[in-house]
């Protein structure tokens, strides 16, 4: 669920969207964001059902783009914004129970995750037996192990780019994970004198013998030694640079997925494994070679009890192929004691934007305890928007555009109000109930009920030159209608 104050200076990078909306009419002409101010409802627990307010964020940051565009004339601008959006799982108690982070609890959270590791599912798990509040520090404490994320091959939180393959293994008693980055290129051809260079390796096209289907060449290893091989058509040679930093050559006749298996989980620097598929003769006569090859790299190497980042911790699993980042707390190790109190969160050491946030009980303003936990995720959007735009009239300040209802306590008497969201979800209905009465507001919740989403305007009594308008529907999405209503003037 996107939380209101994110939303707050999201619209400027949600103009995009915007530039797709109907002009104006008459319905709504001399509103823009100068004018104007925008009423999101925050979060609610309903029954035990959460109800998000992100498709009320969403649609209220389109509104509040329609808006600014309203103060738009002729001109083309190109900016680049970074939009940042804030997401919220539903508040979990701490029943000591173990806790996976689910798609239930956190629709948004931008992750496949589960109960089990399986597939490109990760675990995300809390331990609550070991977390409990301290009443010295006023703070959450997060003992060793309390919170894990369980990992497979295909979900590993390190990130070298493009594809990679991870090998795990037993070294002198102790789990190893070897990280690989690789390359699988198939199909390309070289003529008779081209180099070839993957990673430290040199393959130069010496001879090409079309009929025979094979190939001289000079291979260079990394090291610069020189050496000239024959390599024949289907045949695959294996060069790799060892742990230690010997370098070899290996030809085989089969393709050798047990040796390439072997020297991976041996820990191997580099690794090219080259295969010629097919030799002909091109335009003018030019000898070339058809070939695949896998180019392996290591990129990282963990063992047990290494650290990823701060105090989080690997534990290697070579039997199960599974690979677990713990927080580790042991002050005779150095890894100290970890409390969480108001205001701060604990973040996963990944690049997620996720973190762990208490929600703390209090009396007369002191923190007592703790309610419940959550999840939060933070991201950040970037976009190049072109508008156009040579003057605007538009607030200086985002935050007197869109606000959340806690901040509607009284009807302004200089700006137009658009309230979004029905009276379940948006507190704003209770200033409307003291400004026009139990009756009239009544009325318009009977209507939403009957035509499931209303679009009304009412005179601001503080000032008249101001309306108040109410957009609301029985569920987001017809809350979302009315706003689309609106923007087309119906």
């Amino acid at each position: 669920m996107v939380n209101v104050k994110r939303v707050l200076v999201a619209f400027a990078g949600l103009l995009i969207l915007g530039l797709l909306l109907t002009p104006m009419n008459a319905a709504v002409g001399g509103m823009n964001s100068s004018n104007t101010v925008i009423v999101l409802p925050t979060t609610k627990i309903v029954n035990g059902t959460p109800l998000h307010i992100g498709e009320d964020a969403i649609t209220g940051s389109r509104l509040g783009a329609f808006l600014v565009l309203k103060g738009v004339s002729q001109g083309t601008y190109t900016k680049t914004v970074s939009v940042p959006v804030e997401y919220h799982s539903v508040p979990i108690a701490d029943g000591n129970q173990t806790y996976s982070l689910n798609p239930t609890d956190m629709p948004d959270i931008g992750l496949k995750v589960g109960d089990q590791p399986v597939g490109d599912t990760l675990v995300i798990r809390v331990n609550f037996s070991r977390v409990d509040f301290n009443s010295t520090e006023k703070s959450a404490e997060f003992g060793d192990r309390s919170v894990e994320i369980v990992f497979n091959e295909n979900t590993t939180p390190l990130n070298v780019g493009g594809d990679y393959r991870i090998v795990s293994t037993t070294v002198d008693g102790k789990d190893r994970m070897y990280f690989y980055s690789y390359d699988n290129v198939s199909g390309t051809s070289s003529s008779l004198g081209d180099t070839l260079s993957v990673g430290g390796w040199k393959i130069k096209f010496v001879d090409i013998n079309v009929n025979q289907e094979e190939m001289l060449i000079d291979l260079t290893y990394p090291s610069g030694t020189l050496k000239q091989k024959t390599m024949a058509k289907d045949n695959y040679y294996v060069m790799y640079v060892d742990a230690s930093g010997n370098e070899d050559f290996e030809p085989f006749s089969t393709y050798p997925e047990s040796r390439i298996n072997e020297l991976l989980g041996s820990g191997v620097k580099s690794l090219l494994v080259f295969t010629p598929t097919s030799f002909f003769i091109g335009v003018g006569g030019t000898k070339s070679v058809i070939y695949d090859y896998i180019y392996y790299e290591k990129a990282r190497e963990y063992r047990d009890g290494d650290v990823y980042s701060g105090q989080w911790v690997w534990d290697i699993d070579p039997a199960n192929n599974l690979y677990i980042l713990y927080l580790h707390v042991n002050e005779s190790e150095g890894f100290g004691r970890v409390f969480v109190g108001e205001g701060s969160s604990l973040r996963l050491p990944t690049n997620w934007g996720l973190e762990i946030e208490p929600i703390f009980t209090k009396e007369n303003g002191i923190v007592t305890g703790v309610e419940a936990y959550r999840f939060v995720r933070v991201t950040t959007v970037t976009k190049t928007v072109s508008i156009t735009a040579p003057r605007i009239e538009a607030t200086d300040d985002v935050h007197e555009l869109i606000i959340n209802d806690t901040q509607l306590t009284a009807l302004p008497s200089d700006r137009n109000v658009i309230i979004v969201g029905g009276w379940v979800s948006n507190r704003a209905w209770e200033v409307l109930e003291k400004v026009y009465g139990k009756d009239a507001v009544d009325s318009i919740r009977e209507e939403v009920m009957e035509k499931g989403y209303v679009v009304k305007e009412l005179k601001n009594p503080n000032n008249p030159n101001y309306r108040v308008i109410i957009l609301a529907g029985k569920t987001y999405v017809e809350t979302r209608l009315a706003v689309e209503k609106f923007m087309e003037g119906s």
